[in-house]
């Protein structure tokens, strides 16, 4: 237990390293690690405790720096390269889009012949690549981290955690070309059976569950079905879990018992032995089947412990096997921590060692003392994993505990096996494996609308963003309500809530405002917040996001306020700013829509954009429209005598027009987010005369069209901040002037992760 927990500790400390370690380091802890290995196997346990650390270090540094050195990031925005690409999973739709990751070879261009790993995206592709095809594709490179904010997925990790070493879009043309098809592997049967469950169910809501349950692909659930999920904390019910791998292994068990006695050759070997090694093999499989991913990998390396034990006639301890299973993982990949399944999978296993009521230890006859245990793992399952929840996911869902007892058996005793039936049955008789789709689809039909019920219930999902400091105290609050500790004093670990429903928030004082400029990539996004109001200032979405950004970016933020946007400003209307805008209307809610041009025909709260102005908390917003038709819509934000200038859309005719409009000291401004993404079409002479500003706020748009807009601000003496060097900004306005808070790249931890240029 003690080197599992060490082994642990020293992944976590390397990939918390400030600064990558040098080859001399990483030779030296190496020879350090072999004689410390030869002490420690007649040692005491500190030494052997310290051998699994530094061990764990070392395993995290060679895994970073060989990410690290086959990291490609682009020279310009119009790198290209040629590449050799072999399909490595099967490719998830989105829109006009499909999307996958390939592993690639450089034909042409910088690279030097070396195998790396890629996530593509392929715009109207007119022939969509299927897994463990080869092809000949051009590539335009991005980078592999396009924001950087201080909420919201971070995508440094996320490419860590994957061996992500190069992102790119796929250029339409003549060399793009498949060059082999796919070999008969695991993942082409994935494949098969993921086509056939859609080919047999007309749902595509129903198919794309059947098709996660199957295979563990969950790309094709919609965003309503995941909102759904999220809401009644079924998340983990969604794709193959752990806890389906022990069902499976369980029934394959009893299965291999029963047919023992008519299989001759299995009568060479004990009935328990061969239906223990059948079980095995057959989780083993379904791991497979589910794309080996960390909960399958923690069941399956548990259960093979177990069964290890049992043929070897040695008892275990259910904590040595959660031991041996964590340093199995962490072996296999040191970069599993990354990634939240491994947290909540060991955690929700670890939960049950505590309790002291694992599933293999002692299981009741009546009815009702099954029904109380259910109620204790899940209400313990539930406590611990909550502060782990909202750290992950923002939130908890408090609609999960009775939702959970009645989804848990539907699910992985209903859907799970005819799902499975039928995907085995369908690789032997095609024609015979309709009837388990379809009846799986059925039940999903008729159960649907009662889970959207209880996930469209008031209180069914609880978002929260509690301090740093209330971590530490939720999980000794929810260990002391587990432990066999009096009752009284198990009643006293509530006290960890309290914290998230009474702690004061920190606002913004009376007559100040903080704002925070997101770093949207190529589009932008501002969130303005006074004591009681929240402005947010577009949605982030640029050509062919289709409200993507808003998701990504500017929920997460939202939640990390705790506070819906009263006020929704977006400068012009296009296809892609009104998704983003009918998705956060419909995820969070918004008071007031004010649009650029208008929005004919909108049902959502839409205000034409015209020039008025109106104040909260002792800050004035001054709403400007400019263009012809008055399409477009700009913001100045005022506190005292300083203030904040937002240009939107405005175009340079735009820009001449408004300065000639209103009186020029109503445009003076501390600070100015630049026009039209910081394009040169923006920006014009008169305007920055206008304005005044010290900053020139650089926010979205490509790189290879601000020279222009930027050399202009500089020569007129502003500052420059862009977001695409220092990602987010965080200001303060108030009667003082503008400071800044915050800038995303320097403020946040330099994990192994965030140390990509």
């Amino acid at each position: 237990m003690i080197g599992g927990l060490s082994l642990f500790a020293g992944v976590l400390a390397g990939l918390a390293m400030a600064r990558s370690p040098t080859p001399a380091w990483m030779v030296a802890a190496a020879v350090s690690l072999g004689l410390a290995t030869v002490s420690a196997l007649r040692g005491s346990p500190a030494v052997r405790a310290l051998t699994a650390f530094t061990l764990g270090v070392l395993l995290v540094s060679v895994q970073v720096a060989r990410w690290s050195a086959l990291v490609v990031t682009p020279a310009s925005p119009d790198t290209r390269l040629l590449l050799d690409a072999r399909i490595l999973d099967t490719p998830a739709r989105a829109g006009t889009e499909v999307r996958f990751d390939a592993e690639v070879r450089v034909i042409s261009g910088h690279g030097d012949g070396r195998w790396r790993r890629a996530r593509l995206a392929w715009r109207d592709a007119s022939l969509v690549p299927r897994v463990g095809e080869r092809w000949r594709l051009l590539v335009r490179l991005a980078p592999l981290t396009d924001t950087r904010n201080f909420a919201g997925p971070d995508l440094a990790r996320i490419a860590l955690r994957d061996r992500i070493h190069l992102a790119g879009r796929v250029l339409p043309g003549a060399l793009d070309e498949r060059v082999a098809l796919a070999p008969a592997s695991i993942d082409t049967t994935r494949a098969r059976i993921a086509i056939r469950i859609r080919d047999s169910v007309s749902d595509p809501d129903a198919a794309a569950l059947l098709v996660a349950l199957a295979v563990g692909q969950t790309d094709g659930l919609s965003r309503d079905q995941w909102r759904v999920f999220n809401a009644t904390g079924t998340t983990h019910l969604v794709a193959i879990s752990g806890m389906h791998v022990t069902l499976f292994a369980l029934l394959a068990f009893a299965a291999a018992r029963a047919v023992w006695r008519w299989l001759p050759p299995a009568r060479f070997v004990a009935r328990e032995t061969f239906a223990a090694l059948a079980g095995l093999a057959a989780a083993g499989a379904y791991a497979l089947l589910a794309g080996l991913s960390v909960p399958t990998q923690r069941t399956w390396l548990m259960l093979a412990i177990f069964v290890g034990t049992r043929l070897a006639a040695r008892a275990a301890a259910p904590a040595r096997v959660w031991s041996l299973a964590l340093v199995a993982v962490l072996l296999a990949d040191p970069l599993a921590p990354l990634a939240a399944g491994f947290w909540l999978s060991f955690v929700a296993v670890g939960v049950l060692l505590i309790v002291g009521q694992s599933p293999l230890s002692r299981v009741p006859r009546s009815l009702p003392d099954r029904v109380r245990m259910a109620l204790t793992l899940q209400l313990a399952v539930m406590s611990l994993l909550a502060p782990l929840t909202v750290a992950v996911f923002g939130g908890i869902s408090l609609a999960g505990l009775a939702v959970n007892l009645v989804a848990i058996p539907v699910i992985s005793f209903v859907f799970v096996p005819l799902t499975l039936l039928g995907a085995v049955v369908g690789l032997i008789a095609p024609g015979w494996a309709m009837p388990c789709f379809q009846g799986a689809a059925f039940l999903y039909e008729h159960l649907w609308p009662a889970l959207v019920f209880a996930a469209n219930a008031d209180l069914a999902l609880w978002r929260v963003s509690p301090p740093a400091w209330w971590y530490a105290l939720a999980v000794i609050g929810a260990a002391l309500a587990l432990w066999r500790f009096p009752l009284a004093l198990r009643i006293t670990s509530l006290v960890a809530v309290l914290p998230l429903i009474s702690a004061p928030r920190n606002l913004p004082p009376a007559g100040s405002v903080r704002i925070e400029v997101l770093d949207a990539g190529r589009g932008a996004s501002v969130l303005i917040e006074t004591r009681t109001r929240v402005l947010l200032f577009d949605t982030g979405d640029s050509w062919g996001s289709e409200g993507a950004r808003a998701r990504q970016i500017v929920l997460p933020a939202l939640d990390a306020l705790g506070r819906p946007a009263d006020d929704l400003v977006l400068p012009t209307l296009d296809p892609d700013r009104a998704a983003g805008a009918a998705l956060l209307a419909v995820e969070r809610g918004v008071g007031t829509i004010r649009v650029g041009g208008g929005w004919p025909g909108s049902e959502l709260p839409v205000r034409i954009c015209r020039d008025s102005t109106f104040e909260s908390d002792g800050v004035r917003f001054e709403l400007l429209a400019g263009g012809e038709g008055f399409e477009y819509c700009a913001l100045r934000v005022v506190a005292g005598s300083h203030s904040l200038l937002l240009g939107g859309d405005l175009d340079a005719a735009a820009e001449r027009a408004l300065v000639a409009r209103v009186v020029a000291r109503s445009l003076r401004s501390d600070a100015v987010i630049l026009s039209r993404h910081a394009s040169a079409l923006g920006s014009s002479r008169q305007w920055i005369e206008a304005s005044g500003a010290v900053y020139a706020i650089a926010a979205g748009g490509l790189s290879s069209t601000r020279d222009g807009a930027l050399e202009r601000w500089r020569r007129a003496g502003a500052r420059i901040l862009d977001t695409r060097t220092d990602g987010a900004l965080t200001l303060a306005l108030d009667g003082n002037g503008l400071e800044i808070k915050a800038r995303a790249r320097r403020s946040r931890y330099p994990f192994a992760w965030r140390r990509l240029p």
